[in-house]
Formats: structure tokens, C-alpha cells, sequence
């Protein structure tokens, strides 16, 4: 553990090689039935308001990525939270979403298969929880680090420049 300039411990950011082990435990523990058919890789990405992750496959279909929100990397997350989000990326993975193995559904959330894939692997209780802190602690935390990091601001300029240019793509 670290420690500020007052000798208060600051635990450390989660990194990539940290959240690989989180990937391998879950897969190991909940979802041994489902076959590694490529290399998997995950990582934290960028800082998304509306998305915890996301996965997709190469166009060879060698490799998988699964990107988790770079938020979730500080400690004030609860690590449960982290695994469910990792847990869901996977739910995908098995069902054929981002992975070669074979498709399971027309549509990845179709019908809540993804939360129903959770609570049959066991994984209910930490779902349970999941659910209650991002509808309870989500929104104000995003705001708290979004404040603390910044988000890069667009001009007038250049936001109308983006709009026109996307509106000429589209006729």
C-alpha cells in the first residue's frame, strides 16, 4: 500500500495484469465448461459512461479483446463489481459474441441471457450487488473521477466541423 504526503495509505490502481488474473479465476472457477479456442486478452480501456465493456475478435479470429472501463481501475470500485463486469464479457465469449466458437443467440442481450448466464454459473449474489452500485454509486462516482481527470472539450468549431462532415457521409 502507498501512502500521501500525510502517511494516509492509498491503495494502488489495478492494472492490466492484475485484471488478467481477475479473467483467468472467473473462467476458471465458473466457466471451466467453455474452450479457450484463441487468445484472450484484457485490458482497462477508456473511460466510458455508459459501458463497463466490451469485446470483440479480430478478423483472422486469433485473438479476443476485452476492454473494461478505466475507471474501474481504482480501488474505490468494489472488486466485485470489476469481476462482474469481466464475468458478463465472458457470458458473451461462451455465447459466441466476440469469440470463434459457435453463435448461441441472434442478439447478445436478448432476453437477458447474459444475466441469466450469470446466476446459473453461481454467480446471483455478486450479480445482486453489481446491480445495486452501479444504480446507486455509478453516476456520482463517473462524475467525481470525470471532474478529477478531465475530459477533453471540443471547440464550437470543431464540433460543427464533426456534424457536417458526418451528415455529408450519411446522404
Amino acid at each position: 500500500m502507498l501512502a500521501n504526503r500525510r502517511g494516509e495509505g492509498i491503495a494502488p490502481l489495478r492494472d492490466d495484469l492484475w485484471l488478467d488474473g481477475i479473467l483467468n479465476e472467473i473462467w476458471e472457477e465458473y466457466f471451466p465448461s467453455v474452450s479457450r479456442t484463441n487468445e484472450v486478452v484484457i485490458e482497462f480501456s477508456r473511460h466510458w459512461k455508459t459501458r463497463l465493456g466490451l469485446i470483440r475478435m479480430n478478423e483472422s479470429q486469433s485473438r479476443t479483446y476485452i476492454g473494461i472501463n478505466g475507471l474501474l481501475r481504482h480501488p474505490e470500485v468494489p472488486e466485485v463489481v470489476v469481476r462482474i463486469t469481466a464475468a458478463h464479457e465472458l457470458c458473451h465469449y461462451a455465447h459466441g459474441f466476440g469469440s470463434p466458437l459457435p453463435r448461441l443467440f441472434a442478439h447478445p442481450h436478448a432476453g437477458n441471457v447474459v444475466g441469466k448466464e450469470l446466476e446459473t454459473r453461481g454467480l446471483e449474489r455478486e450479480l445482486l450487488f453489481y446491480g445495486d452500485w452501479i444504480a446507486d454509486c455509478w453516476q456520482d462516482y463517473y462524475n467525481r473521477q470525470v471532474g478529477a481527470i478531465g475530459q477533453p472539450k471540443r471547440s464550437g468549431a470543431e464540433i460543427n466541423t464533426r456534424a457536417a462532415a458526418a451528415a455529408g457521409a450519411h446522404r
